[in-house]
Order: C-alpha cells, then structure tokens, then sequence
C-alpha cells in the first residue's frame, strides 16, 4: 500500500528529513532573494513536488549517503538539479525546438545555480559543471 506523501514524510529516518529541511530552506533562500525570487520561484515551484518524491523515494540510499558525510544541502542541490535537467530535457518547457518558455529559463536558471552552489561546496570541479552546462545545452537544444 503506498502511503501519501504527508504520511511518508512523518515515517521518513531523520537523514531524509535532514535533506527535506535542506530543500526547504533552499526553497526559502531563492524566493527571499529580490535578484533571483522571479526565476527561483518559479523554477522551485516546478520540481519541489518531485525533489520532494524522490527523496522520499530513496530514502535508504540518501540515508547511508548522509551517515557517510554527505551533507544534506548537497543531497538536496544534486537531486533537484536532476529533476530540473530532467524537465529541460522533456520539451515541456519549450516554445519551440531549442527555444526555452519563461518557465524553461528559470529551470535553466536554476540548473546553473545547483552547479554554482555545488561547485562553492567543493562538490564539482570546475570541469565537471563545465560538462554539465555542456550536456545541458545540448538537452536543450535537441528537444522542443
């Protein structure tokens, strides 16, 4: 039987709850911010839901993760930059092939921001969030 969200949430182990509160807080940072509470907001609005269901989901791994040091804003930053890759890449946020909407901007937008913070936190080379704004771009540039 799969439970609700709200109900998963209360079972989750602390680790998840830790990753949870790492979200939010992030959530809180980008809206609060009056250079970036446009394009954050609405970028955190679209993948928070899913962010939120795949933390729930895999609650075991991001607990083993976090007991082996990974700190939870990292955890956090990884799997919504995923989700927001994942969102660029289904052309649901195109105008047309290549051409993002208002709403796939800010999710660019956002995905620049995790590698940015990822990178400050030591978490990603410089290489590494080349390649991934690489990878991005073509994503991108491939759908719509």
């Amino acid at each position: 039987m799969a439970f609700p969200r709200f109900i998963r949430k209360l079972m989750a182990p602390v680790e998840v709850k830790l990753v949870l509160s790492a979200l939010s807080e992030e959530a809180r940072r980008l809206k609060d911010d009056r250079k970036r509470a446009l394009a954050g907001g609405l970028a955190i609005d679209i993948v928070t839901p899913k962010v939120i269901d795949d933390i729930l989901r895999w609650a075991k791994q991001i607990s083993g993760e976090i007991r082996n040091g990974k700190p939870p804003r990292v955890i956090a930053l990884y799997l919504t930059m995923n989700v927001v890759r994942d969102n660029l890449a289904s052309g649901m946020f195109h105008i047309y092939r290549g051409r993002l909407s208002m709403q796939g901007d800010a999710l660019k937008w956002m995905n620049g921001y995790c590698l940015d913070e990822l990178t400050k936190l030591g978490q990603m080379t410089a290489e590494e969030k080349i390649a991934a704004v690489k990878a991005t771009k073509e994503d991108i540039g491939a759908v719509g």
